[in-house]
């Protein structure tokens, strides 16, 4: 039996793999002997690899059909929770836009850029692998209170800013704040030493910012605030379903099915396997009287590459692993999962 090939070498670590529940396009999958074929997925568990400098990221789809595969689709990247990241500097919930996510070559760590407010963005964040998830967080926690009130206001003088976790000590944490059109809201001065300013920041997406820049770097504010459109974090709509299937052939079966926990998923029956079945689910099942296979016409969150990406079109299961409706002790229910 040969494993699914992804499309090329991943230059990822080993030891960090990125989970969650989100929808992603074009998962490109490839097996030997087999034509490339695409799949997309809505809100499922996935597990990611960032990599370091390849578009394309390793993706596993961890359920109800497990298998690899590749894609050049944004990644829903996110913060699981609120939580303070570049030593402490910086606070960041899940309300931010993380743009993309890479891994160090001569560190453990990840590094990300994240757009924090309406044409602002904040890189060079440095974070472990656990810190990051993809999919959507949770924001339950309070922003920390970091004396925002009272001094003088800044904004960048160019655009970019270089902000510092401490000054004078070695290997601090650094972060690039980028605003080519200005902040939303000024930077807050509250201390001064030896032409450093430390300030204070808070953006549209709850995201806090409080560090050293260094006072040239920074112009006086001007008085009253500046209308701007507010920041709002993309978010995807799942496809909805529109697809309807021809009637089934007088000896067919098309309807609910369960299958076996590790039941093999071919795209041919004599071709080689490109999933396995990881969980308990409903499936939409296609099978002839007498056959030896059937073959999944639609699994719950995954679409395929064809005019109607509902039904699925090389999926294939051995009938032994197949329990189709009314048979067995368990009913299964009598649904054809959005494409009867």
């Amino acid at each position: 039996m040969a494993c699914a090939l992804l499309l090329a070498a991943s230059p990822a670590r080993a030891d960090c793999e990125v989970q969650g529940v989100a929808s992603l396009d074009r998962l490109r999958v490839r097996v030997e002997g087999e034509a490339l074929r695409t799949f997309s997925v809505t809100e499922l568990p996935v597990a990611i690899r960032p990599g370091r400098g390849t578009r394309y990221r390793d993706v596993r789809v961890l359920a109800p059909v497990e298998f690899g595969a590749r894609t050049d689709a944004r990644i829903p990247w996110t913060v699981p929770r609120p939580r303070a990241y570049a030593g402490g500097m910086l606070w960041l919930t899940p309300g931010i836009e993380i743009e993309d996510v890479r891994e160090q070559v001569e560190r453990e760590d990840l590094v990300m850029r994240a757009q924090v407010d309406r044409g602002v963005w904040i890189d060079r964040i440095h974070a472990p692998c656990s810190a990051i998830a993809v999919g959507i967080g949770e924001g339950s926690e309070e922003a920390p209170l970091w004396g925002e009130a009272g001094g003088p206001r800044w904004l960048p003088a160019n655009g970019v800013l270089w902000v510092r976790s401490q000054i004078g000590a070695a290997g601090t944490a650094t972060v690039r704040v980028d605003a080519p059109d200005g902040l939303r809201s000024p930077l807050i001065e509250i201390e001064r030493r030896d032409g450093w300013v430390r300030v204070v920041g808070r953006f549209e997406s709850g995201a806090r910012l409080r560090g050293w820049v260094r006072q040239h770097h920074l112009r006086a504010a001007p008085e009253g605030d500046t209308a701007a459109p507010p920041y709002e974090r993309a978010i995807r709509t799942p496809p909805v379903g529109q697809c309807r299937r021809r009637p089934p052939a007088r000896d067919e079966y098309v309807g609910p099915a369960r299958l076996t926990v590790g039941a093999m998923v071919r795209f041919e029956v004599d071709g080689e396997t490109w999933g396995t079945i990881s969980e308990p689910a409903i499936f939409t099942i296609s099978w002839r009287q007498g056959a030896t296979w059937a073959r999944i016409v639609h699994a719950p969150g995954l679409r395929g590459d064809g005019q109607c990406p509902e039904v699925i079109s090389h999926a294939w299961v051995q009938r032994s692993q197949v329990t189709l409706s009314g048979e067995g002790s368990a009913s299964v229910p009598g649904s054809l999962l959005g494409i009867e």
